[in-house]
């Protein structure tokens, strides 16, 4: 444990007021985290196969995302030449090889990678999974792709295919547990919004003002 976690958590005990857990108590709940036990599941976060990938559509409507079908990433390029009406501002991109080696100059889309900042129109990423019963998409951050990027610019446009779209939230944590847990990991069910100012609702008040999905 690094010194700084060590100084939080003792921070955390002194607070209630007690001392570290007996030993015995500490082995159960490594153990516990090591092999999480799922509660219980409702039967629609059951659905697999199409019906999970129809859930996932309608449900994803439903929270106003845009759902674009397309039989291969070659096709992005120029539906997000139609996305764009500004071209002094360039598409993001994560670093990765199947999205930055796609064929952008040829739909006039000057691309860049690095992290989004204020005022940034346009982001395209991958993500892990889609969860049907609320047309979520799970996206996690790392190296090559900084949350920064889904939350900054107006429009967030998204890879999805349709075999990693799975049933419920449980799923989709056994998914982000595969691999080393990363920094961050994002549940984004359509675009951002708020009707915190007079009941009216606004969009993109907290990110991006339209969620694109491109379902592969």
């Amino acid at each position: 444990m690094s010194q700084a976690k060590h100084l939080i958590l003792s921070r955390i005990r002194k607070g209630l007021g007690r001392g570290a857990l007996p030993m015995e108590q500490q082995q159960r709940l490594h153990a516990r985290m090591a092999q999480p036990q799922r509660n219980l599941v409702p039967q629609r976060a059951q659905a697999q196969g199409q019906a999970a990938i129809d859930m996932f559509v309608a449900m994803a409507t439903e929270a106003a995302a845009e759902i674009i079908n397309i039989s291969q990433l070659a096709q992005i390029p120029a539906y997000i030449g139609n996305l764009i009406d500004d071209d002094s501002r360039p598409l993001l991109l994560p670093q990765e090889p199947e999205l930055t080696s796609l064929d952008w100059a040829t739909a006039n889309i000057t691309t860049a990678t690095r992290v989004a900042q204020k005022g940034d129109l346009i982001s395209l990423t991958t993500c892990i999974a889609g969860v049907a019963e609320t047309g979520t998409l799970v996206l996690k951050s790392g190296p090559t792709s900084p949350t920064t990027l889904n939350l900054l610019p107006d429009i967030h446009c998204v890879v999805l295919r349709k075999e990693q779209i799975i049933g419920g939230y449980e799923d989709a944590w056994d998914l982000v547990r595969q691999a080393k847990l990363p920094r961050t990991v994002n549940f984004i069910t359509g675009p951002s919004r708020s009707a915190d100012i007079e009941q009216k609702l606004l969009m993109g008040a907290h990110g991006p003002k339209r969620l694109v999905i491109f379902l592969l």
